[in-house]
């Protein structure tokens, strides 16, 4: 199914849409996709991720990932490989992303905002299925997310 969110903005300005800062660009191989959101909150550790990525059914979801723009490559193509064997749809991090020449040839979205080489090895708590802000925009569990080359938006219902 073809996205365009220029379009769904532009046929539901009824509805409360909230549009993901520019800066967020994406890193991964699928450009167009929309799903239902889970959200992990990270400290500087990504294990957390990498084990719901590796261990659980993603089933066309897209995990959101605060990890407070620590300056720390949290994704990369070991997690994206992970994502994408486990039908995840995306993943939009609130971070910093590595290994790019791989991710952007995995069939997974993956927005973030930057790249850097230095991963963090400590491992650290987490939280999981929790409300979260960033960047002027609230995420939570069963929220709708839309993207393509327009952008990501965010949207409490289903729009298609």
């Amino acid at each position: 199914m073809s996205i365009q969110t220029a379009d769904l903005c532009d046929d539901n300005r009824d509805k409360n849409i909230q549009v993901l800062s520019a800066k967020f660009k994406n890193y991964g191989g699928l450009k167009q996709f929309s799903g239902e959101i889970v959200t992990v909150k990270l400290d500087k550790s990504n294990w957390r991720l990498l084990e719901m990525l590796r261990d659980e059914s993603g089933k066309g979801k897209i995990v959101v990932v605060d990890n407070a723009q620590q300056f720390f490559g949290v994704v990369g193509d070991k997690l994206m490989a992970f994502a994408r064997n486990n039908n995840w749809k995306a993943i939009i991090l609130n971070g910093y992303v590595r290994d790019i020449d791989e991710t952007k040839n995995i069939n997974v979205g993956l927005y973030a905002i930057g790249t850097c080489p230095l991963r963090n090895f400590e491992i650290t708590d987490s939280q999981r299925d929790i409300e979260l802000n960033f960047e002027g925009v609230t995420f939570n569990n069963g929220d709708y997310i839309y993207a393509d080359n327009d952008g990501v938006i965010v949207t409490k219902s289903k729009l298609h």
